[in-house]
């Protein structure tokens, strides 16, 4: 596949999908420990999410870092824009802001509601929330 086909698909995952992982392995069995961390955060939040594998997808796993400015996985996008990896998402998601962005993305119609509970305290279970994207 070349760069611009890949680069296009990126954007385009990035643009349908509220919130967006690109990590190593599946939420459901991460092969990273950082991947494993930014998913868990994600499930938290009871919202759907969608993924990549990019040890499966390797133009994905070469480009996306040329997209995002980047360097390295997993890379976690909402609303469109990269957030960052695992420790920015701890960060977020420790901080309250992670629920704020994904409350203006339910708010504007572009995430459906959670579909758990969230607490700080209290991890949510969305394996159902999930979309995996391949090219």
């Amino acid at each position: 596949m070349s760069s611009n086909k890949t680069l296009d698909k990126i954007q385009q995952q990035v643009t349908e999908n509220a919130v967006m992982i690109y990590m190593k392995g599946t939420p459901d069995a991460p092969e990273c420990g950082f991947s494993g961390k930014a998913v868990g955060y994600l499930k938290k939040t009871g919202v759907e999410f969608a993924y990549v594998n990019v040890l499966k997808s390797p133009f994905i796993y070469e480009y996306l870092p040329r997209f995002s400015q980047f360097p390295t996985f997993p890379q976690v996008f909402v609303g469109g824009e990269l957030i960052g990896g695992s420790d920015i998402v701890e960060e977020l998601y420790n901080s309250g802001e992670l629920q704020t962005m994904l409350a203006a993305l339910v708010k504007q119609g572009k995430l459906l509601a959670p579909s758990v509970s969230v607490t700080m305290t209290e991890p949510a279970t969305a394996a159902n929330n999930l979309v995996q994207l391949t090219l």
